[in-house]
């Protein structure tokens, strides 16, 4: 290699170090140690309290005071469902392709609501559970608060279940229109049941309200009832304490680590571990007069937005990767995987944010139903939704999440 070579090469190594490179510091205004320069968010710094870095907290004994067992095993549930109906995927589409299985509708619905079905690893290797280890929770009860969108997810799971006894295709398994059923459910169940858990139930006035108990634990637990509440907002997001070290397998963890989201997951996982830390200093004070509830809120409201813009980027996301499969001559089955993974975070985003969307979001996917695979190679429409889903959330550069 040559002088000339390897001083470009070093150049543009280092070009690319000092680019890649965040300055890390505490980026919120609140704190005490607040830097205007920081671009990466680390060790804030509050009124009394440190933020700790996983998401770990005790109670003046040293026990743990952290609980989100429930919302794990609704994970391990999506994940054996979406699983079990990636069995019905032709050959080279999904993880479990290659079958061309019959999908049972009722074993659908019994999943759903956790009704008369055993879990166990056949469809999901990972699970936890077993015959001694049987979930008492569902995903059913949890679904957007709203009987009529509980019934549009058992509606999908039919229509794949009577679907699959003539299932002959050789690639991702879709109705006749192009919408494929296993990413409705996943995608949708994502923001339907776990965003819509987040922001419209855990983190809201009547959850982490000033009236909540955070002074004395819940019978026979080392948590408030408060503390509890902030926990299972934190686990429908993800099932880990280290997020992003770990935890960015799947569902929302998966997809909010992804490059084109910008610092949206790390966002979310510090404002949920500085409001927690808020809420336990609270807690650890006794009712001596130390209240850090506005804190609290602050950091709430930071998550609802960061959640918002989460599950908007992720549909932006996928519109514009349907452009990308039409524009590279793809298969239409490939370009439905792309439009369906868009139409379900969309659908999900309409159960967000106390209905507000609804009737916006409603409209742009009872257009895109009127001709799916039409849609799909229209660019205007695409563009169009693109802009309006961005303006909903406050995303001024929807671009970036191409």
């Amino acid at each position: 290699m040559n002088k000339l070579n390897f001083k470009l090469l070093l150049f543009f190594a280092l070009v690319a170090t000092v680019m890649s490179c965040k300055k890390k510091g505490c980026t919120d205004p609140l704190a005490l140690n607040y830097d205007a320069k920081a671009e990466k968010n680390e060790n804030c710094e509050y009124a009394n309290y440190t933020v700790p870095s996983t998401y770990a907290f005790t109670d003046a004994n040293d026990s743990s005071t952290v609980s989100f067992g429930g919302q794990t095993d609704r994970m391990d549930m999506l994940s054996t469902i979406v699983k079990y109906l990636k069995t019905a995927n032709g050959t080279g589409a999904g993880s479990s392709a290659g079958t061309n299985a019959i999908l049972d509708e009722l074993t659908l619905h019994n999943m759903y609501s956790n009704d008369s079905y055993t879990w166990d690893t056949t469809y999901y290797s990972d699970s936890p559970f077993d015959m001694n280890n049987q979930p008492t929770k569902d995903l059913e009860s949890k679904t957007a608060g709203s009987p009529t969108i509980q019934q549009k997810f058992k509606d999908w799971m039919t229509q794949a279940a009577n679907a699959s006894t003539m299932n002959t295709n050789t690639g991702y398994f879709q109705d006749s229109s192009g919408k494929e059923w296993t990413q409705l459910i996943e995608k949708g169940l994502m923001g339907a049941c776990f965003a819509f858990q987040i922001t419209e139930n855990y983190l809201t006035d009547t959850k982490i309200g000033s009236g909540v108990n955070n002074l004395t634990p819940a019978a026979g637990k080392f948590y408030t009832l408060m503390e509890h509440h902030w926990d299972e907002g934190y686990g429908y997001f993800t099932d880990v304490i280290d997020y992003p070290t770990s935890g960015t397998n799947r569902f929302w963890g998966k997809y909010a680590n992804k490059s084109y989201m910008g610092d949206i997951g790390e966002n979310i996982a510090t404002a949920f571990r500085t409001g927690r830390a808020a809420i336990t200093a609270s807690r650890l004070a006794g009712g001596n007069g130390l209240d850090y509830h506005a804190d609290v809120l602050a950091q709430r409201d930071i998550i609802k937005n960061e959640v918002y813009k989460m599950a908007a980027g992720m549909a932006i996301h996928y519109l514009y990767d349907t452009q990308t499969q039409v524009d590279g001559g793809a298969s239409q089955n490939s370009i439905n995987h792309s439009m369906s993974e868009a139409y379900a975070f969309m659908f999900g985003l309409h159960t967000l944010n106390g209905g507000v969307w609804e009737s916006s979001i409603a409209g742009m996917l009872d257009a895109i139903d009127l001709d799916f695979e039409g849609y799909t190679a229209n660019e205007t429409a695409i563009e169009a939704d693109i802009a309006a889903v961005a303006a909903l959330v406050g995303i001024t550069n929807p671009s970036s999440f191409q």
